[in-house]
C-alpha cells in the first residue's frame, strides 16, 4: 500500500501547518510519457481534480480544447476559468483516467479531488502523518 507523509508548510492564517500531499504521474500527450507530478494535495472536499496552466502546458498541446467552464469554491464570489479534459493520471502502478479541470492560471495548487479519483480508492488518513492509498 503507498503511503505519503504530510508535508509541513505554511498557512498565512494557521502558521505551520501539515497537509497530505502525494505524488502523482499524469500522461503527457507532447511527451508521450508519463510526468511526476509532487505534492498534489489529497482533497476529499473537492468534486474535481484541478492542475494549473503551467503543468496542463506540459501535458496537452492547447489546453484551450477542453470543455470551457467557471468554477467556484468556499469564497462564492471568487471565479475561476478552467478548461475540464480527461487524463490518465498513475498513483504506484495503478493507472485511471478523470476529469481534470485545467486552470486557466498558473497560481492554482495541484488537487486530487474525489469524483473519479480519490472515490476509486481506500483513502487513510494516518492523524495528520501519513496517506495511505489502497487499490
Amino acid at each position: 500500500m503507498p503511503s505519503f507523509d504530510y508535508k509541513e508548510q505554511e498557512s498565512l492564517i494557521l502558521g505551520k501547518i501539515l497537509r497530505p500531499l502525494i505524488d502523482i504521474e499524469i500522461f503527457s500527450e507532447i511527451e508521450k510519457d508519463w510526468i511526476k507530478i509532487k505534492e498534489v494535495l489529497a482533497d476529499t472536499g473537492a468534486d474535481i481534480s484541478i492542475i494549473p496552466k503551467s503543468t496542463g502546458e506540459l501535458i496537452l498541446h492547447d489546453v484551450t480544447k477542453g470543455k470551457i467552464q467557471e468554477i467556484k469554491g468556499i469564497v462564492p464570489f471568487a471565479r475561476l476559468i478552467v478548461y475540464i479534459h480527461e487524463l490518465k493520471f498513475r498513483i504506484n502502478g495503478r493507472e485511471f483516467e478523470l476529469p481534470v479541470a485545467i486552470a486557466d492560471s498558473f497560481d492554482v495548487p495541484p488537487i486530487l479531488g474525489r469524483v473519479k479519483g480519490l472515490d476509486l480508492f481506500d483513502v487513510n488518513f494516518k492523524k495528520g502523518q501519513k496517506v495511505n492509498i489502497e487499490f
